[in-house]
């Protein structure tokens, strides 16, 4: 008999554990299922597929099938306005056996004052699995005026992250009728997991919209700031020059007051593009005086410095109409109007010093991104193009795009390392779309830094307008702990002959002589470019100085790298 009792309880020993094996084998089936489902869904939501409403209306549906409840409840803590309330919006799908399968979405729910499950696991961040909410005197007794039902068991637990609760998930009255047990709350912990992912990802996406309406708010409130007002209109429209003034289409010439910088780039717009097209007249005047006016009164970046870029490539296309087709013509016009909108006189290197919002925006490029960004802004916004076709309009918007970030002078070393082999090869080829692309961005150094090839006056006094800038960017460099480069420190201003002379030799004239290969009516650039060279030459010979070399401040081992990097860094 002792036998038959000892091997009935060794069998039942391992009957026992057999079903609780199979038990809990079931319920990891159950969680792995519920896992399953709810990536799919987390994957379609972090996509843009589906709204919180639907997300929730889904998830929702899976835990009640999954543990078998009448109803359920999601709770979002607004945390941003917490104060002394914990207001939260909640989410509700009603009875399982009520028609409608849409989650009803109360506007606001303040759980600090609801005697609820749900307003308690709020208040204290701890999970309530309750067998009778309606006989607990903790709460209210809730009755269902539709329905009739009660609340009868309840499973709540609380979304935490490393600032508290922010959420609430409740789960009420099992279909079967019975309270939720220990296979149940492990189910519904996996589905809190998840829920703390939506509600993050809710935040989310409320900061995004708040953002993106901010935006249009100020984009509405810096249009209105940048509209000309009529008179300024009128006043343009009676001064738009019938013909171009004498000598304006030569590189030598120079503009007068700022008064006739707006009529004269009408005319050059007028003159290269619009006309062709048809475009409207007072639409360009609009978008010129904005455009001029979002440059800021900077000693060198300034309206002026743009006049003088488009007047610039205004005659080098006016002399080569038949090289350049209508999108491309209007792409540069433009980006040379706009390429330092609101340009705020330091340079990209000094942005990522002093970690500007800019610096954070862009990987590289940082300023020449921010002026595009405003120049194809503008363009939308002023509707100049609107009488050209959708898709050249957008064709004109990306050789902007392009043209504008080409001005980055880390841009146009790699640009001039893959142009010249093919110039000194004679392999350049006008149908190559790749290689007219690589001759507008040598165009758009060139005009940009067509300031040294004008008569040794004109470039002598741009160029202090310019070192005035480098100086300022110094002074806040030093302030700030850094020692500046000889160029925008004005403690060494006695360099500043031999430093452009310098300049012209490593940056300028090379690319002169790419263009001038290319486009040989340009060559007048590089005989100015010459003679500029030439006049700072005499300067240092009239101070009696040596003509100082930057290579020879530094290390032998770090010559070539610091020459390339400090001129880039310095004019971009």
């Amino acid at each position: 008999i002792q036998n038959v009792v000892y091997t009935a309880v060794s069998v039942c020993c391992w009957a026992g554990a057999a079903v609780h094996q199979a038990h809990a084998r079931v319920t990891l089936q159950r969680s792995t299922h519920l896992n399953m489902e709810l990536r799919a869904l987390l994957q379609q939501y972090f996509c843009d597929q589906a709204s919180i409403d639907t997300m929730l209306t889904d998830m929702l549906a899976i835990i009640k099938s999954f543990i078998g409840t009448l109803r359920s409840s999601f709770f979002i803590i607004d945390r941003d306005n917490m104060d002394e309330q914990l207001i939260a919006d909640m989410w509700d799908d009603g009875w399982a056996t009520e028609k409608s399968t849409l989650p009803r979405k109360k506007t606001k729910v303040n759980l600090s004052l609801e005697q609820t499950p749900a307003g308690l696991v709020a208040r204290t961040g701890m999970t309530l699995n309750l067998q009778d909410v309606y006989r607990d005197p903790r709460f209210t007794k809730e009755v269902d005026p539709t329905t009739g039902m009660v609340v009868r068991s309840s499973l709540t637990s609380p979304i935490v992250d490393k600032n508290g609760v922010i959420g609430v998930v409740q789960l009420v009255n099992k279909t079967t009728g019975r309270s939720f047990d220990t296979d149940d709350e492990a189910i519904f912990e996996v589905f809190v997991n998840y829920c703390s992912l939506i509600v993050h990802f809710y935040h989310m996406q409320q900061k995004k919209l708040y953002h993106e309406n901010l935006n249009k708010v100020y984009s509405e409130l810096m249009g209105l700031h940048l509209k000309p007002c009529q008179h300024d209109l009128d006043e343009l429209e009676a001064s738009w020059p019938a013909a171009a003034p004498a000598n304006f289409r030569t590189f030598e010439w120079q503009p007068g007051p700022r008064a006739e910088l707006a009529p004269l780039t009408c005319l050059m717009l007028w003159e290269t593009f619009a006309a062709s097209r048809g475009l409207s007249r007072p639409r360009l005047a609009e978008f010129v005086l904005a455009a001029l006016r979002c440059y800021r009164p900077n000693a060198y970046h300034n309206a002026r410095h743009a006049f003088c870029f488009t007047h610039t490539m205004y005659v080098i296309l006016a002399a080569n109409k038949e090289r350049f087709g209508f999108v491309e013509t209007t792409a540069l016009m433009l980006a040379g109007l706009c390429h330092d909108l609101d340009h705020p006189g330091f340079n990209n290197n000094f942005l990522k010093l002093c970690k500007h919002p800019l610096a954070q925006m862009y990987k590289t490029s940082q300023l020449e991104n921010y002026h595009y960004f405003l120049a194809a802004k503008m363009i939308e916004e002023q509707q100049l193009l609107s009488r050209l076709a959708p898709a050249e309009r957008a064709q004109v918007v990306r050789e902007v795009r392009f043209a504008i970030l080409s001005t980055d002078l880390a841009a146009y070393f790699c640009t001039r390392a893959r142009l010249a082999p093919l110039v000194a090869e004679r392999a350049f080829r006008w149908p190559d779309p790749a290689h007219r692309r690589l001759l507008k961005g040598i165009l758009m150094t060139t005009c940009d830094l067509s300031g040294c090839c004008k008569p040794f006056g004109v470039a002598k006094e741009i160029t202090e307008s310019i070192y005035a800038e480098f100086y300022e960017q110094g002074d806040r460099e030093r302030a700030l702990g850094y020692t500046p480069l000889s160029m925008m420190d004005r403690r060494r201003s006695a360099n500043q002959p031999a430093e452009q002379i310098q300049f012209l030799s490593v940056v300028v004239l090379p690319c002169l002589m790419l263009l001038t290969s290319i486009l040989p009516n340009t060559s007048p650039l590089l005989d100015n470019c010459r003679q500029t060279q030439e006049g700072w030459h005499e300067e240092i010979e009239m101070r009696g100085m040596k003509l100082w070399r930057q290579e020879e401040s530094v290390t032998a081992t770090s010559r070539s790298r610091v020459l390339l990097k400090s001129k880039s860094e310095e004019i971009s």
